[in-house]
């Protein structure tokens, strides 16, 4: 709760402190012009400001109203980061310009081209916040359902021949109870999966926010997903019912866990409740391997019932494993170095869903605060990783920045 007072009164600093842009870029125009932009500058922010921080303190009043919250998580986000970016640069500018005030200050000539500099570096101020607030706008709106075919190539010197080309299509964070039966943009995502033509479809948790009767309309949807091979599904923490108000009891997340399995098989997907896999393909064989959510947090949020060993006992010898573990957390603490495991994929942090994400260039995203692998391929010696940002959203309904994933995995032997 102090936390969001700070936020609060914090954005409050930053609305007053943007508004010096808008005042220095309409200082030279006509009076009624003048108070036309800042006036209506001052009433969009305030509104907004008034209403996300009203409905943000009466929360559990209005929590089941959708729209209101949509609302309020959008507004608050969308004000704060385009006011920090127009702060940031107008900080950069007020220190840039003072300095150069101080060098020159017995110049009356060169105080006149500080204005003018002053000027200039407040319209990129303004242009830079324009471009943000245009970026989650859209991330709220389209971005959140443009999907995005990621594609990673890799060769094993022990991955068999008879699996040479293999393609597996990984999706993750479905988060259904999202889309509000929002078909349309799910079942284009789901075209764009067949046209891949996979061999094998592998989903890496999180089919649900909290209850398994989100994903009950969506079952059909799913079901038109097609693999040469087979389609096979495990659980995320969300899947535990992790995301209710309040608690569960382990009885009470292991129903939650039941009931998304049911809906797994409905779908055609084959659950991997801490089991395994034996992949065939002209009498060569591999080993796929699932366990259930195991989630590291200081604080012990996170359902921790994944289990390597016991998802691997009676399998017989393989010259290469596949695993699929939701939480990336799970291949540091218990994978790297201590298994056999040759590729891991995992989902589970979104990518943030807010970053600027252009591959092979930069890739910056909010979740690298909380993970070091976040996104994307890791390699370590000769075992990988590689984390899908999935293609749902949760809390913030939309991406900036960081696409929903669709990956295809392309395996060679070396």
């Amino acid at each position: 709760m102090i936390v969001f007072y700070l936020i609060l009164f914090g954005t409050a600093a930053l609305i007053l402190y943007a508004y010096r842009t808008i005042h220095v870029l309409t200082y030279k125009l006509l009076p009624g012009p003048k108070w036309i932009f800042r006036g209506l500058f001052l009433f969009v922010v305030i509104f907004i400001y008034a209403t996300t921080s009203y409905f943000g303190v009466n929360r559990d009043q209005y929590r089941d109203n959708q729209f209101l919250m949509d609302y309020t998580i959008i507004g608050a986000i969308t004000l704060s980061v385009t006011l920090l970016s127009i702060c940031i640069f107008q900080l950069l500018a007020d220190f840039v310009l003072l300095g150069r005030y101080i060098h020159y200050r017995s110049s009356r000539e060169e105080a006149t081209r500080e204005m003018s500099r002053r000027t200039f570096m407040n319209a990129i101020a303004l242009s830079v916040g324009g471009l943000v607030l245009g970026s989650v706008l859209w991330g709220t709106t389209k971005g959140k359902y443009g999907w995005r075919i990621m594609q990673n190539r890799m060769s094993f010197d022990n991955l068999p021949k008879a699996f040479d080309g293999l393609k597996i299509v990984q999706i993750s964070d479905l988060h259904l109870g999202s889309f509000n039966k929002n078909f349309e943009p799910m079942e284009e995502a789901v075209a764009m999966i067949n046209e891949l033509n996979p061999d094998y479809i592998f989903f890496t948790g999180d089919m649900v926010n909290a209850d398994p009767e989100e994903a009950e309309p969506w079952i059909e949807v799913f079901r038109k997903l097609k693999a040469k091979s087979g389609k096979y599904a495990i659980l995320g923490n969300h899947d535990y019912g992790w995301g209710r108000q309040g608690k569960l009891t382990e009885e009470a997340k292991t129903r939650n866990a039941i009931g998304v399995t049911e809906i797994f098989k409905k779908m055609d997907l084959k659950p991997l409740i801490n089991q395994h896999e034996i992949l065939e393909r002209e009498g060569a064989k591999i080993g796929l391997v699932g366990v259930e959510n195991w989630g590291y947090t200081p604080e012990g949020w996170f359902p921790t019932r994944g289990d390597y060993n016991k998802s691997t006992e009676g399998m017989e010898e393989v010259p290469f494993q596949i695993l699929l573990s939701h939480d990336p957390t799970h291949f540091d603490h218990h994978i790297l170095n201590k298994t056999k495991v040759d590729l891991t994929f995992s989902g589970h942090t979104h990518g943030g869903q807010f970053g600027i994400s252009i591959p092979g260039l930069i890739e910056i995203s909010a979740a690298k605060f909380f993970y070091a692998r976040y996104a994307g391929l890791y390699t370590e010696g000769k075992q990988h990783l590689y984390v899908n940002r999935g293609m749902g959203y949760l809390i913030f309904p939309g991406r900036v920045g960081m696409p929903p994933e669709i990956t295809l995995h392309e395996l060679n032997r070396a």
